[in-house]
């Protein structure tokens, strides 16, 4: 057996151990703290940046950003490498040694870089499949993954000898990938939620018995386009340049992966943003991480019986919610879901949108020409919404054919950098 084979299914039979031994909420947060303690006891230490913290608890850990981490890549990773190093790296065999370099798609701003060995590799995908792909030791699958670039994070899947995966590049542009993946003939997708959307209305011979949206947020006009042409429960991916943090079960509800990740929340605006540590990496030490996502968290229970927190919806980012003036010199902080959910909700006719704050009180709608008639009815809804949280930004109506990103995210609500923070 290859070692990138067996530590594959070493992580994959642990992940599936632990889901049916930790099968109450308390006894997940139990093991969950133990691992805690030990890692930040003797890994964390390791690396520069925390190595005279081994004696405190998480809570006393400084909370970190990307922008902390760019500054002073060099500290927060065992091996000592440098940004510029790990950049050079990037730009050519994306390899230092027996680290692999990856980088996020620079969506909200400046790129961020990841580092990462080989064996965390092989443990990566085996705890994805475990979750995702669980009968994978009976089952064969052919996985088309159609990202804005490739990663050697999928080079684990081919290595493994488990899988038939092939990388799709959105780079190269949507359409000129559906030959390819026509000829590849996949049973299992994944793609961000435009890429799925295009992928049905091209109407191409594939059968998939799995489909799963990652990369950004999946509306729920998209989740129901895409179900309707494949009739496959949509399954979400939460997954980052800064790891792998949630994937959805079988009936399509999104579980954190607590069993690797430690989650602490942040108030934002009637929802959370997580700080994420995560406590199985051994090269790159990412300790209470601030990430810029939005959360919806479920009380719910599912009904796969899961310990695992779910989470109702991943509503959006935190640089794009809107920040409007108010009265008094106050600030309104509306969320990306809230606009986004007055938009559809003002016409069954809007499939696809943009809401852009474009400056401190000025607000572009934007639809496609084909729907051009339910601008007035999306504005109108716009306007109440603001008016009830108690801003009043001028609202600009425009027409453009909207096309799907090349090489990045597709957001629907943005806020333009230069509007007010």
């Amino acid at each position: 057996m290859s070692s990138a084979l067996g530590l594959t299914l070493l992580a994959f039979w642990r992940t599936r151990y632990r889901a049916k031994r930790l099968s109450t909420r308390a006894a997940l947060l139990d093991w969950q703290a133990r691992q805690i303690r030990r890692f930040l006891r003797h890994i964390a230490p390791q690396a520069e940046a925390f190595k005279n913290l081994s004696n405190l608890p998480l809570k006393d850990f400084p909370v970190m950003d990307k922008s902390v981490l760019m500054d002073a890549f060099e500290r927060y990773n065992r091996a000592g490498i440098s940004s510029e190093e790990a950049w050079v790296a990037f730009d050519g065999s994306g390899r230092i040694e027996r680290y692999s370099v990856g980088a996020s798609t620079g969506t909200s701003g400046n790129r961020g870089l990841y580092i990462i060995d080989d064996a965390e590799r092989y443990v990566w995908l085996g705890t994805l499949l475990a979750k995702a792909l669980p009968d994978m030791l009976s089952a064969r699958y052919r996985v088309a993954v159609m990202l804005p670039r490739s990663s050697r994070l999928y080079d684990a899947a081919n290595e493994s000898g488990r899988l038939a995966l092939k990388f799709f590049d959105l780079t190269d542009g949507l359409e000129a990938q559906f030959n390819a993946v026509r000829a590849f003939r996949p049973n299992v997708l994944v793609a961000p939620p435009h890429a799925l959307v295009a992928l049905s209305k091209a109407d191409l011979d594939i059968t998939p018995r799995q489909i799963f949206s990652g990369a950004e947020v999946l509306d729920p006009s998209d989740r129901a386009a895409i179900k309707a042409r494949y009739r496959v429960t949509v399954r979400e991916i939460y997954m980052a340049t800064e790891g792998l943090f949630g994937v959805a079960c079988p009936h399509g509800t999104l579980h954190l992966c607590e069993d690797c990740v430690a989650f602490e929340w942040e108030p934002a605006g009637g929802l959370a943003a997580p700080l994420v540590t995560d406590f199985t990496r051994r090269t790159q030490m990412m300790i209470r991480y601030r990430m810029n996502d939005l959360l919806r968290l479920s009380d719910e229970p599912c009904p796969c019986g899961s310990p695992l927190q779910a989470v109702a919806e991943i509503a959006g980012r935190t640089d794009d919610m809107f920040c409007l003036p108010g009265a008094n010199g106050r600030t309104i902080q509306v969320t990306p879901d809230v606009i986004r959910n007055a938009v559809v909700g003002a016409s069954r006719d809007i499939a696809d949108f943009r809401v852009v704050q474009s400056s401190d009180d000025a607000v572009r709608l934007i639809l496609p020409p084909a729907s051009a008639h339910a601008l007035s009815p999306a504005a109108a809804a716009l306007d109440a919404l603001f008016r009830k949280l108690g801003a009043r930004p001028d609202i600009e109506l425009l027409t453009e054919n909207l096309s799907a990103p090349r090489g990045g995210k597709l957001r629907r609500v943005i806020r333009e950098r230069g509007a007010i923070t």
